[in-house]
């Protein structure tokens, strides 16, 4: 049977539910967002840049080493995304260069916020940010493959759906910021690793499997689980794995794109080269400047509320507006409240929506979200 597509809005945002067989779902994946994958590919800023990147020298050695180590260990993700290659009828190679862009030493900019709180609840709030040409085209997807548990995350078209905002049917919930890595290893791409992590059963085997998977460039992931209420965050780069468990001594942590525990040199900022004359300096001092002021947020008097999170994600500094230097913007801002089983989702326009996290996960919304 042909995988099945449902199409829904939540918090004024395109929502895709689809169900059946994996590469028929993927398939149709990209039929239903054929046009959006065009555009999302067509669109990326870094795109020309990356291309002199990978034609020759460091960039080209990267790019086949990191290839190489994902064909062997994450041979399904590929399969995903050819068979979403053919569904959006664009060249799956192409494809494969943009999910790894964030894993050759080339700059692709920064972004994204997250906040966690390990008290009474359980609370994962995240701002996705992006570049303006994005702007419309980030949506959800829900994919319940058969025999796989189901999976509702934020999707950029053209990527697998593992770069931002996830929760499983596991009840596994975790927002992602890109690292920038300037001297990526020889592992499989970013994209790759997280979308396998996405089958884990609870938090332990998570943090199990990111341990023992390392990825070529790097993202910290910010973690709950409503199973038992634990929350962690993990730094990988370039090889390497930090774990560092929320504990309720320090209830309230932050992540923004530089790396606060692995060693900094991993993720230093990286200048033009010959090579590459796109790349730029900046994008690491304004995360450090934005984890400054998530740090200044400082504890709330009482338990938060979802509103408490939402104000701290939208001030002035860490929610984005692409207005005067700054070069990205906020497209979502996602609070996840395991404790009460609700999830709150602010689009762009300041639309918002709330609904059960349990009946999100599964792609049901109800009529008066």
């Amino acid at each position: 049977m042909p995988a099945l597509v449902v199409e829904q809005e939540i918090a004024g945002l395109r929502w895709l539910v689809l169900s059946g067989e994996r590469l028929d779902v993927f398939a149709a994946l990209g039929r239903a967002a054929k046009e959006n994958i065009h555009a999302v590919q067509e669109g990326m800023p870094e795109r020309e840049g990356l291309s002199r990147w990978v034609s020759a020298g460091t960039g080209a050695r990267n790019y086949a080493r990191v290839a190489a180590a994902t064909r062997r260990y994450h041979p399904t993700g590929l399969a995903e995304l050819a068979a979403l290659a053919r569904g959006a009828e664009i060249d799956a190679d192409s494809l494969l260069l943009a999910n790894l862009r964030g894993d050759l030493g080339s700059s692709d900019g920064t972004g994204c916020s997250d906040l966690v709180w390990r008290g009474r609840n359980t609370v994962l709030a995240h701002n996705e940010d992006a570049a303006p040409a994005l702007e419309g085209q980030l949506m959800f997807v829900t994919l319940a493959i058969d025999g796989e548990p189901t999976v509702t995350a934020q999707w950029y078209p053209g990527f697998l759906p593992s770069n931002a905002f996830t929760a499983t049917s596991n009840g596994l919930v975790w927002g992602i910021n890109h690292i920038q890595v300037a001297h990526p290893s020889p592992s499989p791409g970013r994209h790759f690793v997280i979308r396998s992590l996405q089958s884990a059963p609870n938090l332990t085997t998570a943090l199990e499997y990111l341990e023992a998977h390392p990825m070529a460039g790097g993202f910290a992931v910010t973690i709950g689980s409503s199973a038992d209420g634990r929350a962690a965050q993990v730094e990988t780069a370039a090889g390497l794995v930090d774990i560092a468990e929320i504990s309720e001594r320090q209830p309230l942590q932050w992540h923004s794109n530089h790396l606060r525990r692995l060693p900094a040199a991993l993720d230093e900022p990286v200048a033009a080269t010959p090579e590459d004359p796109t790349r730029q300096l900046g994008g690491f001092s304004e995360s450090v400047a934005r984890g400054t002021l998530l740090e200044r947020i400082g504890l709330p008097d009482a338990e938060p509320d979802d509103s408490w999170f939402l104000k701290g994600l939208s001030g002035p500094g860490v929610f984005r507006t692409a207005a005067g230097s700054d070069p990205l913007m906020t497209l979502c801002t996602t609070v996840v409240n395991l404790g009460e089983d609700r999830i709150t989702v602010r689009g762009a326009g300041g639309l918002t929506s709330k609904l059960p996290f349990s009946d999100f996960i599964h792609g049901r919304l109800p009529l008066h979200a």
